[in-house]
């Protein structure tokens, strides 16, 4: 399994090796030990760009994903890619009682489980399901490593 992570962010700077292997740890708590991912940290600017591109949605959101292909098979290699705001999620972390590094897991998490099929916009009983898995999978990970440089 391999994560590729790059950052297009001046002031803030994430810790590369920790943030790349607590991914690892998603995908295998996720059941997907061998599923590749590409994971980008970005700005306001670029995520609004992406936001309004994609989603027709004119402002900058926490995270999105963008999966390679339309559900899940049972091996996937390259399952697609999490793109991260992080001054969104800064802003965000304190509004849900996060520290920074719980709310960048947070949207780890959540942003993985996309690419890996999970959507929580389609039905009450999806969006549920993926609650629930996001919870397990973060109460698994806790303590939270500090992922900021």
């Amino acid at each position: 399994m391999a994560v590729w992570l790059r950052s297009h962010l001046r002031r803030v700077s994430v810790r590369p090796r920790t943030v790349c292997r607590l991914t690892q740890t998603v995908l295998q708590q996720a059941g997907y030990p061998s599923a590749n991912l590409s994971l980008t940290f970005i700005g306001k600017a670029r995520m609004q760009k992406l936001n309004r591109t994609y989603r027709e949605r004119d402002y900058a959101t926490d995270v999105l994903a963008f999966p390679m292909q339309d559900g899940v098979q049972s091996s996937p290699a390259f399952v697609g890619d999490v793109v991260i705001c992080l001054p969104v999620a800064l802003a965000q972390a304190s509004r849900f009682g996060n520290t920074a590094d719980e709310e960048i897991l947070r949207l780890l998490i959540h942003g993985t489980l996309h690419l890996l099929g999970y959507d929580h916009e389609t039905t009450d009983r999806e969006a549920k399901r993926m609650k629930r898995k996001e919870r397990a999978i973060f109460g698994r990970l806790s303590p939270v490593p500090r992922l900021l440089a």
